[in-house]
């Protein structure tokens, strides 16, 4: 099913692509997750269309637990995205997660990026 395809393409790899979205972007927090979003330059603003989807990296701190639990969070958010990639705007975006995901299932991060896929919705390029 390629409408459920995590692609390379939609995510955030390089470390300068996470620091130029958390210094030049916004920011909000609410519950596990903490992100920080930016409008990509020249994209389409459909979901879907080339250039028209958004990007996504994760960052997972030591202070929120051990190895075992950073991977087991990561898998949980990965598979979320996965399942509303296609329902977000055309964004640069870096989930962080907090002391709260270490709890969230993978319905309660969907839950965040559908209430979130709002607020990203509004940015401009």
């Amino acid at each position: 099913m390629a409408a459920y395809a995590f692609p390379k393409s939609a995510r955030l790899l390089r470390r300068s692509d996470f620091l130029k979205t958390r210094q030049a972007g916004s920011s909000f927090a609410d519950g596990p997750l903490a992100a920080s979003f930016l409008a990509r330059a020249g994209a389409l603003t459909r979901p879907g269309i080339a250039g028209g989807m958004a990007r996504v990296g994760f960052t997972v701190s030591s202070k929120v637990g051990g190895a075992v639990v950073r991977n087991r969070i990561k898998r949980r958010l990965r598979e979320a995205v996965r399942l509303e990639l296609s329902a977000l705007p055309a964004v640069d975006l870096v989930l962080v997660a907090r002391a709260p995901a270490v709890d969230a299932s993978v319905d309660d991060f969907r839950r965040w990026l559908r209430r979130a896929a709002g607020r990203l919705a509004t940015v401009r390029p």
